[in-house]
């Protein structure tokens, strides 16, 4: 076993002793490095034993947080919309599991989300101060920042950069959209906070920018630009020259990063949308899926479980449109909820992100009423995130990645954040109540920040 594998194996079991010992919030930061550091995949992982790493640091925080008293200020995780998402989609694939077309794949998918559940449930109650919001968002840069340094390091081989994220993001379109969210993020970090978080967001940005670039994804260029725009758009009303001079350096830097490799890449875009002649194989492609995708669902309304429209695809799409292996998916994270789950499945999503857009209007109406710079800073970098993550969706099939559930949580959290007057913004009027202190007062008391930006 290598040094940096006892390491690993030291710094696990003291965060499951912290949680279990001290307070559940330890075994969040440990499930985040674990996510990151992902031991199996590296060679420094192979003398550790094989254990589903992830899986047991977020069961053992669980039970740790069993004993945390729920604050009555604040609504209860499960009646928070993206919890009954979450609920409700799980429930609908475990139901699915007598008809779907692979058993195993669609089994995977649910244990999957069912894990999810246990994810949002953490976050959720955890992260209950616009700080710890803000320091959770940072070990998310902080994580990509890492990624970024393995893949500065090693380069892209093959002209695309595979292999480098853990489980769920190694292949370069789900990496490229997983890092375009943390650069969003980090770049509302570097404009809201102060002192040492400001720092390592700025250390961290350039570095997530560079691994976008190598992934060579049109998707994730796409979903980073529109995340911008989402950023402009919500932006806070306060300190707009830091804003603009920010935004300017960023643009500046992402042109510094950016390959003629990377340049060439993105003109197809424009070739796809004007519909030339030489509309590139891959875009037509994605049309075509889109399409088969529709015919799929009427023949099975109910849809056709994990991975069904790959297993269907042969049937449905011209053979110049399969890959090596016969098959395709149908890389659209929408039309991959309707085929696979059908319309219970696709009414969900749809729903979700209804509700996503309803969260962004009221980001904004946060900024123009000038609320704190923090609180509208944060939510706009979550927002700007899952806009991230729903424009890449359009190119890729995104329906399983993690990071969209570590956002929809923390917006969440922020929308119900426990005694703060939020009047008519539609969460729920929130105020000072007699019972169970918050979470955040049950801390140790060097969790408990009392003022925004410390």
């Amino acid at each position: 076993m290598s040094l940096t594998a006892i390491v690993f194996l030291l710094c696990f079991l003291a965060g499951l002793g912290l949680a279990l010992a001290r307070h559940p919030i330890y075994g969040l930061y440990t499930y985040i490095a674990v996510f990151y550091l992902d031991a199996p995949g590296r060679w420094w992982g192979a003398g550790l034993p094989n254990l589903r790493w992830a899986l047991l640091i977020a069961a053992v925080t669980a039970l740790a947080m069993l004993r945390l008293k729920p604050d009555p200020a604040r609504t209860p995780w499960y009646r928070t919309f993206p919890a009954v998402f979450l609920i409700a989609y799980t429930i609908w694939l475990w139901i699915q599991t007598p008809w779907v077309l692979d058993q195993d794949l669609h089994r995977e998918c649910a244990i999957i989300f069912t894990k999810y559940i246990i994810v949002y449930y953490m976050v959720y109650r955890l992260i209950d101060t616009p700080v710890l919001t803000a320091d959770f968002l940072l070990a998310h840069v902080l994580g990509c920042m890492y990624l970024g340094l393995i893949a500065y390091s090693t380069g892209a081989p093959g002209g695309r950069l595979d292999g480098v994220g853990g489980p769920g993001i190694d292949d370069s379109n789900t990496l490229g959209m997983h890092a375009s969210t943390a650069a969003v993020a980090g770049a509302m970090l570097i404009f809201a906070m102060r002192k040492w978080r400001r720092l390592a967001a700025l250390v961290s940005v350039p570095l997530i920018l560079n691994m976008v670039v190598l992934t060579g994804s049109r998707g994730a260029f796409l979903a980073l630009f529109m995340g911008g725009l989402a950023i402009f758009a919500l932006r806070p009303r306060e300190n707009l020259r830091l804003f603009y001079g920010l935004a300017f350096l960023g643009l500046l830097g992402f042109g510094y990063v950016a390959s003629e490799a990377f340049w060439e890449r993105m003109q197809t875009i424009e070739t796809a949308v004007k519909q030339e002649e030489d509309i590139d194989k891959s875009a037509a492609g994605r049309i075509a899926q889109i399409e088969a995708g529709f015919r799929m669902f009427k023949a099975h309304p109910l849809g056709v479980g994990h991975r069904g429209f790959a297993v269907l695809s042969p049937e449905y799409l011209d053979p110049d449109f399969l890959d090596k292996d016969g098959g395709r998916s149908s890389h659209n994270t929408f039309i991959s909820a309707l085929v696979e789950q059908g319309l219970p499945g696709a009414v969900l999503f749809l729903l979700l992100w209804l509700w996503v857009l309803k969260s962004c209007v009221q980001t904004r109406n946060w900024a123009l009423r000038k609320r704190p710079l923090l609180d509208v800073s944060l939510m706009t970098g979550i927002c700007a995130g899952l806009a991230v993550v729903f424009i890449g969706g359009q190119f890729a099939d995104f329906l399983k990645t993690e990071v969209q559930v570590w956002l929809l949580a923390l917006l969440s959290a922020l929308l119900y954040l426990p005694n703060v007057a939020l009047g008519k913004s539609g969460a729920r009027r929130l105020g000072p109540r007699d019972g169970a202190p918050s979470i955040s007062a049950q801390r140790p008391a060097k969790w408990r920040h009392r003022a925004y930006g410390s």
